[in-house]
This record gives C-alpha cells, sequence and structure tokens, in this order.
C-alpha cells in the first residue's frame, strides 16, 4: 500500500476499534442491519451443516454466532479491529476460532480449506478487491461458496453524487459520528475481480427490507423500496479454464 492509503487504513481500524461497542450492543437492533441485510444475507448462505466456514470481517461476532448457531462443522472469525475480535470472542467464547487479520494481507490458512466464506459489508473497505478474492479462491474448496454484502454502486453513485460512475475512488462517511473509508466500485469492477478469479456468480440479490422495518422507520422503509442500499452475491468457486 502507498504511505497515504496506509494511513486511511490505520485510521479506519481506529475507527472501527472506537465503533466497536456500537457494533456489539447497539447494531443488533438497527433497522438497515437486522430488518434489511441480515435477513437477505442469511436467505442467501442458506444450509450450512457440516461445512467448515470463514467470516470474513467478522465485526462484533453476529454471523459468527449465527453460524455456530447453525451446526457449521468449524467456523473460523477474523477483522482487522483488535476490539471487534474481542466483541466477537465475548459473544461466542471458545465456540469458533477468531483472529485478529487483516483482510489485505495473505491469509494464514491453507489452500482449499473452506467450504464457504461469508463476508458481510466488509469488502468496500479493502484496497484491492482482486487480492482479497484471489486469498479467498486459494483457501476455498473447489465448488466451495463465497456469500458477501457490499455497499451497492448505485447507492454510492447517487448519495455521494459522483461525477465519474466508473472511477474506483475512495470515499468518507460517517457511523454514528465516526469517520470510516469505503471505496466506490462500480458493476463492472466487482464482476471483473471475481471474474478473473475464477468465482463463478449463481446469484444476486438487491434486498428489499421487510415488514418489520416498515413498523420503525416508514420513511427508509419508502427509500430502500425504490433504491437499494446494499448488494448481496452468491458465488461458486469454479476450476473452469478461462
Amino acid at each position: 500500500m502507498g504511505v497515504c492509503i496506509m494511513k486511511i487504513h490505520e485510521k479506519l481500524k481506529k475507527s472501527y476499534d472506537i465503533l466497536s461497542k456500537h457494533y456489539e450492543f447497539d447494531v443488533d437492533t438497527k433497522t438497515f442491519n437486522a430488518y434489511y441485510e441480515r435477513p437477505a444475507m442469511i436467505k442467501a448462505i442458506g444450509k450450512i451443516k457440516n461445512l467448515r466456514v470463514l467470516d470474513a470481517g467478522c465485526g462484533a461476532g453476529y454471523y459468527t454466532k449465527w453460524l455456530i448457531d447453525n451446526n457449521a462443522k468449524e467456523v473460523v472469525a477474523i477483522d482487522f479491529s483488535k476490539k471487534m475480535v474481542e466483541a466477537t470472542k465475548r459473544k461466542v467464547e471458545n465456540k469458533a476460532h477468531v483472529l485478529e487479520l487483516d483482510l489485505n494481507t495473505k491469509l494464514p490458512f491453507n489452500n482449499n480449506y473452506f467450504d464457504m466464506i461469508v463476508s458481510s459489508l466488509t469488502l468496500h473497505y479493502v484496497k484491492d478487491l482482486n487480492f482479497t478474492l484471489s486469498e479467498f479462491k486459494r483457501v476455498l474448496k473447489e465448488n466451495g461458496v463465497l456469500i458477501f454484502s457490499i455497499n451497492h454502486p448505485i447507492m454510492t453513485y447517487l448519495y455521494f453524487s459522483l461525477e465519474n460512475y466508473f472511477e474506483e475512488i475512495l470515499l468518507e462517511d460517517l457511523i454514528n459520528k465516526v469517520p470510516v473509508y469505503f471505496y466506490h466500485r462500480s458493476f463492472n469492477t466487482i464482476f471483473d475481480a471475481l471474474y478473473n478469479n475464477n468465482f463463478f456468480v449463481v446469484n444476486m440479490y438487491e434486498p428489499k427490507p421487510t415488514k418489520d422495518f416498515l413498523k420503525l422507520d416508514e420513511k427508509n422503509y419508502k427509500k430502500l423500496m425504490k433504491k437499494p442500499n446494499f448488494l448481496i452475491i452468491k458465488a461458486i468457486k469454479s476450476n473452469v479454464t478461462k
């Protein structure tokens, strides 16, 4: 990484250390998480009984616990924030391997180790999507499944009034008044990175909010019924030679 990008990366880690309490105690009841992203992700994940699963970007451990509760054979959870890792360990105790690791670096796992990788609202933070996906490809078994959610490219393009939809650009936003930094990437950039790393997309979801969301936040419910905020992609590691 360049010097400027490294500084931004360190700022982001500090931001998520600060946000760890918010994620541990508040986010489970936030409408955009509890009644929008999570129901759609869980539907996309499907059955995970007896699977070895990597939770890549585990945050405070919501999906880590869900994977354990739904009988995954083995769960490994990773996050680059020390405080998030600590929060996940509190949530799941010794029922998962929880590690402080950065998705911008090589992962310390054997080739073809995992049956599935789940990554919730994380990949828009990585500097080099091609590199991170290449590591996912390496550690996934043949026909292993990758399921991830990210900021929807249309949302970032419209919300930040970007001049060029196709330009990959670093953006700044606030979560609970704490600055965070992430990348806008076009559909083309995202799907090229998947294709380059032998991931075959089997489904793409543009989720809509649940009725429980409507009960709590009618204004944003109406917005999300017209404009998506998140994008969910389900892909399989293929051995097809291009």
